[in-house]
Parts: C-alpha cells; structure tokens; sequence
C-alpha cells in the first residue's frame, strides 16, 4: 500500500489467500506498540487500516498511556473479518494488483531489475520488476536471491493461537487433574500449573520447540507437533470431572512462529543499540517493544529506560551487497535479542511502509537499492503519515 501510494505499480505475492499474515492467518491479532511515553510513534496506513476497522467495530484500541502497567495492555484487539476486509479494500483503493495462492521459486536480483518466477494453482509465471521486497519474515526471496542469512543456535519457540470452551472453570476437579497428570507424560516443560492456567485463560498457550520452520519440512515439523500437543492436552482434559464437554472450538490455521533466519545487511542492528534507543542516519522507523525472547519455560525480557525509544536503520533492510532486492519485517538484519523485539507486528508494518516508499523511489529513478537518498526516503514517509526519528 505505501508503495502503490507513492507511485509505484504495484503487485502483492501472497502465499494464503487472504491479506494480514500473522494477524489473520496465525490469530495473532493483537498488534504492538504503537505509543511510547504516551505518545504515538509508528502512523501512516499501518494505522490508518485498524482506525478504519475501529470505524467497522473490528478493532478494540484502549487507552494511551504515560507508562502502563504492563506493556501489552496498548496491544490492539482486532477482528479477523473485519481487518482482513479493510486491507483487501485498502489494496484495491490504491491499486495495488494481487496475486494470492502463489509462491516465489527463483528470484534473480541483477542491475536492471527482478526477475522471479511463481509457481501458482494453475502453473509457473514469470514476474519483471525493478525492485522486489521480501517480506516473508523467513527470508524466502532473499536466500533464493543467493544473499547470507543466518540464524540463532536456539530459536525461539513458536505457540499455535487457539480457544477452549465448554466447561466451567469453578466445575473442574482439580484434584482429579492432579491425580492424572503423572500419567499423561507430557513434556517436561508442561506442569499441572500449567494446564490449570490454560484452563483459566480458555487457550492452550504452549511453547513448541522450532527451529527451521523458514523451510517447508521445517513448517511441516512444526505444524504437525502443535496439532500432536494440542490435541494431547484436548483428550486430558476431557478425561477429567468438569471438562467432559472441553472443545477447540478455534485453532489458527498456522502456528505463530516467532524466529526463524535473518538477513546479513549492510547493517546489524544490536541489542544495545536497540534498547539504548540509538539514533542512526539512516533511521526510518521506531520500535518500542521490549526484548522479549521466548524459552520452553517463560520469556526473558529488558525494557526501555524512561523516555527512550528504539530505532531500525534502513541498511538491515538491505542484504550486504543486493542491488534491487530488500526486506522488512523480522528477517531484517539483527542480532538474537534486537529481533525478538523488532519481530513483533508494529514495528513489521513501519518496516513495511519504509521499504514500500523506498522500492517506489527505486523504481521511479531507476536506481540501485543502496544508492537511495535517505532524505528522499524520509519525505516520501513523511508524505503517506508515517513518523520518521530525527
């Protein structure tokens, strides 16, 4: 969208068949953080599509403030149905051409321009651009491309998003559950704690082990040992007084994969940098979500310091030495700790909108992806609403 809206003829590969990626397709539809200190720091028509599903009722925005009492309670909720139409509208306004159901499979990146071939329902078809973003999260394009990406030794796990109901917590035999859980043998990692929490919280949120879900075998791994867990935890559950009724009665049609592989850029971004709220440069963005790296066991965390805000410079956009090719969102150029806090979806859309205004100047002046004026780059931002650090 911001590059349709800075000019650019525009064309979306879209692996699903619908828009929004983890926010629809893997039910993590509570992006953040839009605000710092009380005050907004990623605009533009990131913000502009959940403003417009708050219009429809499909987006719960609470109140801003100075410091919350937990970070996450400036997530916004959203409507699956409703953000999804809201983007797919958004997309036709601006003209931005679809191609769903499709896969990238070859990806040339020269000096005069893109070439990629799809491999779609119907057959393979070849693409001509002057410049192509990766925006996978796993790095797909850019490793086709034949550019370095690299990964950490223990990625993070990653939690299929799911819905239990049909009991009533004040009904369950907890003594009951307690007697059973030696028995069930799950992973060490699962306490009887545990179980009762989800059993509140009406979700099974589990921790599954991931580790090359950027591949198709990887994902498949992945997918299959969710579905074996969750459905583990299912039939327990339903063994025990009180939760003879339990059902699933929602279940993501992907698992919300946290990590995978990151690109070598023209630049890394540290967690130092990121957390001492460094500025750069080439700054295009900010990003205000803690480090936040997941284990099997619970989440080590580092928060901002009063007043300060993390930014991301364009150059772990660029893959070192690409000439057209460029990315945005998690794969971009990080070390272990800055990712776990860049990867969430806020700082992914404000990513996008730059590299979006960025591939439309490329294209325009025909150029190559490092030859880009960061001063034209920030106007353009400035152009479509996005908030540019100075």
């Amino acid at each position: 969208i911001s590059a349709a809206k800075s000019g650019a003829k525009t064309m979306l590969i879209e692996k699903n068949s619908t828009l929004g990626g983890t926010a629809t397709t893997a039910g993590v539809n509570f992006p953040g953080l839009f605000f710092a200190w009380g005050k907004q720091i990623i605009d533009g028509p990131c913000w502009e599509a959940i403003k417009r599903a708050e219009v429809l009722g499909g987006a719960d925005i609470p109140p801003i403030q100075y410091k919350p009492q937990r970070h996450w309670h400036e997530q916004i909720l959203l409507n699956n149905f409703v953000y999804r139409s809201v983007l797919l509208e958004m997309c036709k306004e601006n003209k931005v051409e679809l191609f769903t159901n499709a896969m990238v499979t070859y990806v040339s990146d020269a000096a005069d321009g893109i070439t990629l071939l799809l491999t779609a329902k119907d057959g393979i078809f070849e693409i001509v651009s002057k410049v192509l973003i990766d925006a996978t999260g796993d790095a797909n394009a850019v490793t086709l491309a034949g550019y370095n990406v690299v990964k950490s030794s223990l990625q993070q796990p990653a939690t299929p998003q799911n819905h239990i109901s049909g009991y009533s917590f004040e009904k369950i035999d907890i003594e009951c559950l307690h007697n059973s859980f030696e028995k069930a043998n799950f992973p060490s990692y699962i306490t009887e704690n545990h179980i009762v929490s989800y059993l509140k919280d009406h979700k099974f949120d589990v921790h599954i082990p991931s580790q090359d879900a950027h591949t198709s075998q990887g994902k498949t791994i992945l997918e299959n040992n969710a579905m074996s867990l969750i459905t583990k935890l299912y039939s327990f559950c339903r063994g025990i007084r009180g939760l003879e009724n339990l059902t699933v009665d929602y279940y993501a049609e992907e698992t919300g994969v946290r990590e995978t592989v990151r690109i070598v850029g023209e630049k890394t971004l540290t967690a130092e940098e990121y957390i001492n709220g460094v500025h750069f440069e080439d700054s295009v963005c900010y990003a205000f979500y803690p480090i936040d790296r997941h284990v099997m066991n619970g989440i080590e965390q580092t928060f901002f310091a009063e007043n300060i805000v993390g930014e991301i410079p364009f150059r772990a956009f660029i893959p070192k030495g690409a000439k057209r090719i460029l990315c945005a969102g998690r794969c971009i150029s990080s070390d272990t700790d800055a990712n776990s806090a860049i990867r969430v979806q806020a700082p992914c859309m404000a990513m996008g909108q730059a590299a979006g205004c960025a591939a439309a100047i490329v294209a325009k002046e025909n150029i190559l992806i490092n030859e880009i004026s960061i001063s034209k780059l920030n106007l353009a931002l400035e152009n479509i609403g996005a908030i540019v650090p100075m």
